[in-house]
């Protein structure tokens, strides 16, 4: 599942995540601080990062807006990681890594929209 399909039909991402397209992309720039700031310290599995990351496209969520659908559908739906894993083709292991890390960050979305 990709953010550039999901966005063409607003009712659907709306499903998926209980927010509006105008909503999404208003946490967008917030979580993309936070993510930037998170991954420039530390690694996918929350090692303290020896040397500096490059975007990778080969990643399961290359895309900014991939991670923040990924946590906000697993935050919505609360659907099995098997199930999650393979709505984003990849491994379940893989799935609990990025829940664990991008769950983390949805914390400070909390803060803006209440």
């Amino acid at each position: 599942m990709k953010y550039d399909k999901i966005r063409k039909n607003p009712k659907q991402l709306l499903s998926l995540t209980g927010f509006s397209l105008s909503e999404f992309e208003a946490f967008l720039p917030t979580f993309q601080y936070h993510w930037e700031e998170y991954h420039s310290h530390y690694t996918l599995k929350g090692k303290p990062r020896i040397r500096v990351s490059y975007g990778r496209k080969s990643s399961q969520l290359p895309c900014i807006t991939d991670k923040l659908l990924f946590i906000l559908s697993y935050m919505k739906n609360n659907p099995l990681q098997d199930y999650h894993a393979t709505m984003f083709d990849m491994t379940q292991p893989q799935c609990n890594e990025w829940i664990h890390r991008l769950s983390d960050l949805t914390i400070i979305l909390e803060f803006q929209i209440h």
